[in-house]
């Protein structure tokens, strides 16, 4: 191996990376007097970036329909009754043409079909490659 290829090699890349890291501040003229805003839910609380457009987007109606949704599929993952949720999905499935309740609804619906069919032989599967990462992990500093 060459040891002047290296080195070169490592110099543009540091190059690069300054080159990088010293255009990253710059920033348009008409955004750098104004603060990023975060979105916020109609009551003013924060809202988790993944729900920002769905927040904007869904009705009052339409935001209590999927809270109560949300709210049996807690009470139903609580009550170890999982195995009934996709009947549930397509029960709202049936019974609504809303175009974002069954977005939801249908979401939920293929998240649950995704569940494991062998949960204890998932659940040892996933301890034991845990435990080998956990092994090879170095010590800490």
């Amino acid at each position: 191996m060459n040891i002047s290829k290296t080195l070169s090699s490592t110099t543009l890349a540091l190059a690069l990376a300054g080159i990088l890291l010293t255009a990253a501040p710059v920033a348009p003229a008409f955004a750098q007097d104004q603060a990023p805003v975060a979105a916020a839910d109609t009551a003013g609380k924060p809202v988790h970036r993944r729900h920002r457009d769905f927040a904007f987007k869904a009705t009052a109606e339409e935001r209590a329909v999927l809270g109560d949704l949300r709210a049996l599929t807690r009470v139903y993952l609580q009550s170890n009754r999982a195995s009934e949720l996709p009947a549930l999905y397509r029960s709202v499935l049936a019974k609504t043409d809303n175009e974002t309740v069954r977005n939801v609804a249908n979401r939920m619906l293929e998240r649950a079909g995704q569940a494991p069919q062998n949960p204890d032989l998932e659940i040892a599967r996933l301890t034991r490659d845990l435990n080998e990462k956990l092994a090879a992990l170095p010590a800490g500093q």
